[in-house]
């Protein structure tokens, strides 16, 4: 592998822990850098792998699945942890136990490969190739001579010192061959004009920054492989990104909560995004025009897509280019404007046999046919779909054979909705939300048989619990949130004698809330 003080490391836990002493391909020397119990970005700590050469490509596999390949083998073998994952299976969120952080930093010191700093360090470290600062609150070491070595910057908790101006000084004087700069949530405004100059660097982080414009220097980052600006309000990017070649994640803008009906703000991009064909990951794209839905047809390896501002007119165009990218796995797509219809409906069909995930925001005049044949699909979200009744869309999905996670938010316009037998087999999550017109849900016997939660929100004429509720034997959660003061007075206040009380006190938790200050906020029965 390129570091074999990576391999070393963990051929060192192997033997510590499991008397093993095969290799798992040369890993990660970072997963320890987090703080104690810090939640570790899987998509993120991919990334990161890969941008420092610890990943090997095989033929007829991405970098990005190797890599995955990698951790699933350090969770088998205990090393890493799984901290959170989706209701569909994916994997969120890793961290590594305590006592084998330990070890891990301790041999790391001892190899000079990682340095973690604190706002009790004096001096730079030297000759140290992966550098971890935490909690800077005191004034920084100064002179950056003894960094030229460094290959990774990661940064957590530092609050004052993190400025733009702080920054240029450290990248100005120090490292020149750095490949990770790692740098969410720091206190930046914009991006310091040094960092165009680690013409070495692969992986850029400026997440949860205030940092607002791309500058067109960002061309000169040539290698450059992984550009995560998330909640930042970066609006827009320069013709030069499209020098970008290399670039295998490009994620900008924003995602809304509850609050604002889980809106999403992207990025105008320029012409020619088309170019970028090492793509695997783009989001979020805004496509205000036909001429951006054909360029995504050329990404043939994009894994993951967002797209927002569709206009009803674009929707063939978007289906041919759809059509192109047989290696999706996630696809959200978003209408220009909440009346706007997604009108995605014709004989062109797209086969998307590997797609996982898929979300659709935009009113639908029912749903479209390739959909249904979409044989992998775990999680759907439809949200301001506005179907009718008459159409029985929602029986209709119940056909999907891998469905496990359903939300319908503002998706559907009649007054019941029914869960016919036999309907969504594997599904484990439900989520109801804004359905304005609804009065009543059904659940008939052997429908949502693997149903573990099911969420109830601001559905505000529903009259009673859902009929046929007892037929939900494996539920684990019942969330009623938003609800009338009617129906929350009449759950809290059940007959112990009646069937409606028999049945939720076999639910293990049945909570009730509302939104409060960016949160929910509830309490269980």
């Amino acid at each position: 592998m390129a570091e074999s003080v990576v391999g070393f490391l963990i051929n060192q836990l192997s033997a510590l822990l499991s008397q093993e002493t095969t290799l798992l391909g040369g890993l990660q020397p970072d997963v320890h850098v987090y703080p104690e119990d810090h939640p570790i970005d899987v998509e993120i700590l991919l990334d990161k792998w890969i941008a420092l050469g610890f990943i090997e490509e095989k033929e007829g596999m991405t970098a990005t699945d190797i890599a995955m390949r990698y951790l699933e083998q350090l969770i088998n073998k205990t090393l890493i942890q799984v901290k959170e994952t989706s209701d569909d299976g994916k994997l969120l969120e890793c961290g590594i136990h305590d006592f084998l952080r330990e070890i891990i930093v301790s041999k790391s010191k001892e190899q000079c490969f990682i340095a973690i700093t604190t706002g009790y360090c004096t001096r730079w470290p030297n000759k140290v190739r992966h550098l971890v600062i935490h909690n800077f609150t005191d004034k920084p070491p100064q002179g950056f001579s003894s960094l030229k070595r460094l290959r990774s910057v990661e940064t957590f908790g530092y609050e004052d010192p993190l400025t733009t101006s702080f920054l240029s000084k450290f990248l100005c004087g120090g490292p020149k061959f750095l490949k990770v700069l790692n740098l969410y949530k720091a206190e930046l405004d914009n991006i310091p004009k040094e960092v165009f100059k680690l013409f070495h660097l692969k992986f850029l982080n400026l997440s949860d920054t205030r940092v607002k414009v791309i500058p067109k220097s960002i061309g000169q980052l040539q290698n450059l492989e992984s550009l995560i600006l998330t909640r930042t309000t970066v609006t827009e990017l320069p013709v030069e990104i499209l020098k970008l070649r290399k670039l295998r994640s490009l994620i900008v803008g924003r995602v809304g909560d509850y609050s604002n009906n889980f809106s999403v703000w992207g990025f105008k991009s320029p012409d020619g995004i088309g170019k970028l064909t090492s793509l695997e990951r783009l989001g979020n794209i805004e496509v205000d025009g036909g001429k951006v839905v054909r360029e995504i047809g050329k990404l043939i390896q994009l894994q993951e897509l967002t797209i927002t501002k569709l206009r009803r007119e674009d929707g063939k165009e978007l289906l041919y280019s759809l059509s192109r990218l047989t290696n999706l796995r996630e696809l959200y797509i978003c209408s220009i404007k909440e009346e706007e219809t997604l009108d995605l409906q014709h004989s062109v069909s797209p086969r998307l046999g590997f797609l996982t995930r898929l979300g659709l925001t935009g009113r639908l005049e029912r749903v479209p046919e390739w959909v249904m044949s979409l044989q992998s699909l775990r999680t759907l979200l439809l949200q301001n779909s506005e179907l009718s009744e008459d159409e029985n869309a929602i029986d209709c999905l119940g056909h999907l054979p891998n469905l496990m996670e359903l939300t319908l938010y503002r998706a559907y316009e009649g007054e019941t909705l029914c869960f016919n037998a036999g309907g969504f087999p594997k599904l484990q999550k439900l989520d109801l939300g804004q359905l304005k017109r609804l009065k009543w849900v059904r659940v008939e016997e052997e429908s949502l048989s693997s149903l573990q939660k099911f969420f109830i929100v601001d559905c505000k004429l529903m009259e009673g619990l859902p009929l046929g509720l007892q037929n939900l034997t494996g539920l684990k959660f019942l969330g009623l949130y938003d609800m009338s003061d009617e129906l929350i007075y009449k759950v809290q206040n059940l007959d112990k004698q009646s069937e409606d009380y028999q049945t939720i006190s076999l639910i293990p938790q049945v909570c009730t809330g509302h939104w409060i200050n960016g949160e929910w906020k509830g309490e269980f029965l």
